[in-house]
């Protein structure tokens, strides 16, 4: 049966709103949550390609930090240094 009025959509979705499938949504990168002491300031610093440490700066001072991960670390998500 034809619709004689044709509808109109008017999403910003280019999928009309509808979920996309995970395979599509980007992934998390593992990271620790750092207070910055130096300057006072929080900022992230996320796991290398290698898998091996944490690594980041400070984001004013840009001061390098790098956690190594090993066994029996730590669950803790935030830390603070320097």
């Amino acid at each position: 049966m034809d619709d004689p009025q044709p509808s109109l959509d008017l999403t910003n979705s280019p999928n009309g709103g509808r979920p996309k499938a995970t395979e599509d949504l980007p992934q998390s990168k593992p990271f620790l949550g750092i207070r910055f002491e130096c300057c006072r300031t929080y900022g992230r610093i996320y796991l290398d390609d290698s898998g091996t440490a944490y690594d980041g700066a400070c984001p004013k001072c840009r001061r390098r930090i790098r956690v190594p991960v090993g066994p029996g670390g730590s669950s803790s998500r935030f830390f603070s240094a320097g």
